[in-house]
């Protein structure tokens, strides 16, 4: 169970990182969908950014992509695969 501490503060760490070098536009879909304990329907972000939920949506796969190349640079692939099992 130290072993799930350690990993939930690596992970943390690095979202938190991962985070700072976000735009203000992906900060927010980081922060009110991928983030949120209720996240933002696309929909209404679309309407707050002015633009489609299709839109929206593609922004959120190329944030997760990013997160993913992120992670597996700061941490390594062994820590990734370990987080995910």
């Amino acid at each position: 169970l130290a072993g799930d501490s350690t990993m939930q503060d690596l992970l943390r760490g690095a979202f938190a990182r991962f985070r700072e070098g976000l735009n203000e536009r992906d900060r927010q879909i980081w922060d009110e969908r991928l983030q949120a304990e209720e996240p933002l329907r696309l929909e209404d972000l679309g309407d707050r950014f002015g633009v489609s939920k299709e839109r929206v949506r593609q922004l959120e796969v190329r944030i997760k992509k990013r997160l993913k190349t992120f992670l597996e640079e700061e941490l390594g692939d062994e820590v990734i695969i370990e987080a995910l099992n």
